[in-house]
């Protein structure tokens, strides 16, 4: 029988600026008599990780800029955060409104109603944007007030890769074993949220299996799986999202190789870059205007008209 296993840290403390990390998830780790072993797989919330590199900001000390009081007039947004976004090096690609339908799908989602509307009326809208590693996010450039004081806010890293690798590094060191380590945030999809790996080191986020042969023996349509991403979200059904108070998984008996190399950054941006991106809209307009009819298809075209040249 096969199986794999997600194993919580409970007694991690409430994480200080300048805290050793990978320290404190070991001696955690022992005292829930749980060892960490050879090619164990460790899933860190991006908050502990925030709060041990101090990226805290005090919302008292933002400057706001008058690029920032413009974007807010025009989208209701509050000016601190927008100079939050702009302060963090991220590119602003795309504004999401939670309002109208949104706000409706929300409220769908939440057992307070009234609450769920005030959250959305008061975040008026939310940022897609693109760090300067080329990395997407849909919740305003990772900037996150949750489980933070009033006033305070957590950034999150600026090379998610890199962190992650210094602290697998660390806890190798500690424990001796060779392990993968995966930092997860949590992002935006059409149909909720969800927990994504924002950083890794030592597992390969893809499993590089397209085309290989199912059990008949045909080439598979498929086998290009996001497997960093699918640890993590599996890994938050253990962290929760309100209150669970459980920042540090252990998945074990996942079968990896140990890659040095690959990283997650591939996942969360197109790896041909604009370029490409606007080639698949255009080839996607084109095929798509053969096959919908009426208001959709004068839609698309008018859409299709932005990009095809």
């Amino acid at each position: 029988m096969k199986k794999i296993e997600i194993l919580g840290l409970e007694t991690i403390p409430e994480i200080q600026p300048g805290d050793n990390l990978a320290q404190i998830i070991c001696d955690c780790a022992k005292n829930e008599n749980i060892e960490i072993n050879e090619k164990d797989i460790l899933i860190l919330t991006s908050k502990i990780v925030t709060k041990s590199l101090g990226l805290i900001r005090k919302m008292s000390d933002v400057k706001i800029s008058k690029k920032a009081l413009k974007l807010a007039k025009q989208t209701g947004k509050d000016p601190m955060w927008i100079q939050l976004v702009f302060d963090t090096g991220h590119k602003i690609i795309a504004v999401l409104p939670m309002n109208g339908a949104i706000k409706k799908y929300v409220q769908a989602g939440s057992t307070d109603i009234d609450l769920a509307k005030t959250l959305c009326e008061n975040k008026k809208c939310l940022f897609i944007t693109r760090n300067p590693c080329g990395q997407l996010h849909t919740c305003d450039a990772g900037i996150d007030s949750s489980n933070h004081p009033v006033g305070e806010v957590g950034l999150i890293p600026d090379d998610p890769d890199d962190k992650a690798k210094k602290i697998r590094e660390q806890i190798q060191k500690i424990t001796g074993k060779k392990i993968a380590l995966i930092m997860a945030d949590t992002e935006l999809t059409f149909y909720g949220t969800i927990d994504l790996a924002l950083g890794s080191s030592g597992i390969n986020p893809l499993s590089m299996m397209f085309g290989e042969k199912d059990k008949f023996g045909k080439p598979k349509f498929g086998g290009f799986e996001l497997v960093a991403h699918q640890l993590t979200a599996a890994s938050a059904l253990l962290f929760g999202q309100i209150s669970s108070g459980i920042p540090v998984a252990i998945i074990r008996g996942f079968n990896y190789d140990i890659d040095e190399i690959k990283n997650i950054s591939n996942t969360l941006r197109f790896a041909g870059g604009e370029r490409d991106i606007l080639q698949i809209i255009r080839e996607t307009m084109r095929l798509t205007s053969y096959v919908i009819e009426g208001f959709s298809k004068k839609l698309l075209l008018r859409v299709g008209s932005w990009f095809i040249h």
